[in-house]
Protein backbone atom coordinates (compact mmCIF):
# COMPACT_ATOMS: atom_id res chain seq x y z
CA UNK A 1 0.00 0.00 0.00
CA UNK A 2 1.41 3.46 -0.99
CA UNK A 3 0.43 6.72 0.57
CA UNK A 4 1.32 10.08 -0.64
CA UNK A 5 0.72 13.08 2.30
CA UNK A 6 2.08 16.77 2.90
CA UNK A 7 0.58 18.03 6.34
CA UNK A 8 -0.32 21.52 6.07
CA UNK A 9 0.24 23.85 9.31
CA UNK A 10 -3.94 24.06 9.83
CA UNK A 11 -4.25 20.52 9.91
CA UNK A 12 -0.81 19.93 12.35
CA UNK A 13 -1.97 22.76 14.40
CA UNK A 14 -5.29 20.95 15.20
CA UNK A 15 -3.83 17.51 15.20
CA UNK A 16 -1.82 19.66 18.41
CA UNK A 17 -4.85 20.53 20.03
CA UNK A 18 -6.59 17.06 19.43
CA UNK A 19 -3.83 15.71 20.71
CA UNK A 20 -3.53 18.02 24.07
CA UNK A 21 -6.76 18.37 24.94
CA UNK A 22 -7.77 14.59 24.73
CA UNK A 23 -5.53 13.32 27.99
CA UNK A 24 -7.42 13.09 31.00
CA UNK A 25 -5.37 15.89 33.25
CA UNK A 26 -5.94 18.42 30.29
CA UNK A 27 -9.43 17.81 30.18
CA UNK A 28 -9.75 18.20 34.03
CA UNK A 29 -7.80 21.33 34.03
CA UNK A 30 -10.29 22.70 31.92
CA UNK A 31 -13.33 21.90 33.50
CA UNK A 32 -11.48 23.53 36.90
CA UNK A 33 -9.89 26.40 34.75
CA UNK A 34 -13.65 27.25 33.32
CA UNK A 35 -15.15 26.60 36.83
CA UNK A 36 -12.81 29.07 38.42
CA UNK A 37 -13.39 31.81 35.20
CA UNK A 38 -17.43 31.40 36.04
CA UNK A 39 -16.67 32.15 39.65
CA UNK A 40 -14.81 35.25 38.28
CA UNK A 41 -17.20 36.45 36.31
CA UNK A 42 -19.59 35.92 39.51
CA UNK A 43 -17.89 37.57 41.80
CA UNK A 44 -17.18 40.84 38.82
CA UNK A 45 -21.21 40.94 38.46
CA UNK A 46 -21.94 41.01 42.29
CA UNK A 47 -23.56 37.54 42.14
CA UNK A 48 -21.31 36.50 44.84
CA UNK A 49 -19.68 39.10 47.13
CA UNK A 50 -16.05 39.46 49.10
CA UNK A 51 -13.43 41.91 50.68
CA UNK A 52 -10.60 40.61 48.99
CA UNK A 53 -10.56 40.27 45.51
CA UNK A 54 -10.22 35.87 43.97
CA UNK A 55 -6.45 36.54 42.36
CA UNK A 56 -5.81 32.73 42.43
CA UNK A 57 -8.95 31.94 40.85
CA UNK A 58 -8.61 34.45 38.20
CA UNK A 59 -5.10 33.75 37.59
CA UNK A 60 -5.33 29.81 37.37
CA UNK A 61 -8.46 30.23 35.13
CA UNK A 62 -6.91 32.87 32.69
CA UNK A 63 -3.38 30.27 32.61
CA UNK A 64 -5.94 27.32 31.89
CA UNK A 65 -8.53 28.77 29.80
CA UNK A 66 -6.26 31.56 27.50
CA UNK A 67 -2.56 30.63 27.77
CA UNK A 68 -2.69 27.20 27.91
CA UNK A 69 -4.54 27.43 23.82
CA UNK A 70 -2.28 30.26 23.09
CA UNK A 71 0.98 27.74 24.05
CA UNK A 72 0.28 25.26 22.26
CA UNK A 73 -0.92 27.23 18.84
CA UNK A 74 2.24 29.28 19.23
CA UNK A 75 4.71 25.99 20.08
CA UNK A 76 3.10 23.73 17.06
CA UNK A 77 3.61 26.74 14.63
CA UNK A 78 6.86 26.94 15.76
CA UNK A 79 7.68 22.94 15.29
CA UNK A 80 6.23 22.91 12.27
CA UNK A 81 7.90 25.68 11.18
CA UNK A 82 11.78 24.66 12.85
CA UNK A 83 11.24 21.02 11.42
CA UNK A 84 11.23 20.94 7.57
CA UNK A 85 10.65 17.70 7.61
CA UNK A 86 7.01 17.91 8.79
CA UNK A 87 6.26 20.50 5.59
CA UNK A 88 8.07 17.89 2.82
CA UNK A 89 5.94 15.09 0.71
CA UNK A 90 6.37 12.38 2.49
CA UNK A 91 5.64 8.87 0.70
CA UNK A 92 4.83 5.47 3.18
CA UNK A 93 5.08 2.19 1.40
CA UNK A 94 3.16 0.14 4.46
CA UNK A 95 3.06 -3.98 3.67
CA UNK A 96 2.81 -6.29 6.10
CA UNK A 97 6.47 -6.57 7.21
CA UNK A 98 7.72 -2.72 6.84
CA UNK A 99 6.84 0.43 6.91
CA UNK A 100 9.01 2.40 4.16
CA UNK A 101 8.58 6.43 4.81
CA UNK A 102 10.63 8.29 2.04
CA UNK A 103 10.56 12.30 2.00
CA UNK A 104 12.03 15.01 -0.29
CA UNK A 105 15.38 14.66 1.92
CA UNK A 106 15.23 11.32 4.04
CA UNK A 107 14.80 7.51 3.95
CA UNK A 108 13.70 5.42 6.79
CA UNK A 109 12.54 1.46 7.02
CA UNK A 110 11.10 0.43 9.97
CA UNK A 111 9.72 -3.19 10.81
CA UNK A 112 6.24 -3.75 12.93
CA UNK A 113 8.07 -5.40 15.32
CA UNK A 114 9.67 -2.19 17.01
CA UNK A 115 6.54 0.45 16.41
CA UNK A 116 5.28 1.22 20.04
CA UNK A 117 1.68 1.26 18.93
CA UNK A 118 -0.84 2.41 16.33
CA UNK A 119 -3.69 5.23 16.87
CA UNK A 120 -6.30 5.72 14.53
CA UNK A 121 -8.58 9.49 15.45
CA UNK A 122 -11.68 10.82 13.37
CA UNK A 123 -8.82 12.27 10.83
CA UNK A 124 -5.43 10.85 11.18
CA UNK A 125 -3.24 7.61 11.62
CA UNK A 126 -0.66 8.03 14.16
CA UNK A 127 2.48 5.45 13.61
CA UNK A 128 4.38 5.43 17.24
CA UNK A 129 7.57 4.54 17.34
CA UNK A 130 8.12 5.30 21.21
CA UNK A 131 5.67 7.13 23.67
CA UNK A 132 6.56 10.20 22.20
CA UNK A 133 7.60 10.20 18.31
CA UNK A 134 4.76 9.11 15.84
CA UNK A 135 4.93 9.17 11.75
CA UNK A 136 1.82 11.27 11.10
CA UNK A 137 -0.64 10.19 8.20
CA UNK A 138 -3.91 12.26 7.32
CA UNK A 139 -6.58 10.29 6.27
CA UNK A 140 -7.53 12.46 3.49
CA UNK A 141 -4.58 10.81 1.88
CA UNK A 142 -5.48 7.52 2.48
CA UNK A 143 -8.61 7.42 0.97
CA UNK A 144 -10.31 4.15 1.07
CA UNK A 145 -7.60 2.07 1.58
CA UNK A 146 -7.73 2.92 5.61
CA UNK A 147 -9.70 -0.19 5.95
CA UNK A 148 -6.89 -2.39 4.65
CA UNK A 149 -4.53 -0.48 6.75
CA UNK A 150 -6.56 -1.36 9.58
CA UNK A 151 -6.11 -4.64 8.33
CA UNK A 152 -2.12 -4.86 8.16
CA UNK A 153 -2.25 -2.84 11.73
CA UNK A 154 -4.66 -5.76 13.14
CA UNK A 155 -2.35 -8.91 11.61
CA UNK A 156 0.88 -7.21 13.70
CA UNK A 157 1.61 -8.07 17.27
CA UNK A 158 1.61 -4.68 18.48
CA UNK A 159 -0.81 -2.11 20.62
CA UNK A 160 -3.46 -0.28 18.57
CA UNK A 161 -6.49 1.65 19.38
CA UNK A 162 -8.55 1.63 15.69
CA UNK A 163 -12.01 2.51 14.69
CA UNK A 164 -14.56 -0.13 13.78
CA UNK A 165 -15.56 1.49 10.93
Amino acid sequence: MRIETKIELKDYIKLMYILTYRRRGMIIANIMGLLLFTFAIMYFVGIIESDEFPWMPVAFSVLIVIVMPLSVYFSAKKNYNTHSRLQEKIIYEISDETIVVTGESFSSEMTWNKTYKVVELKDWFLLYQNKIVANIIPKQSIGEDRYQLREIVKNQKIKNKLKNN
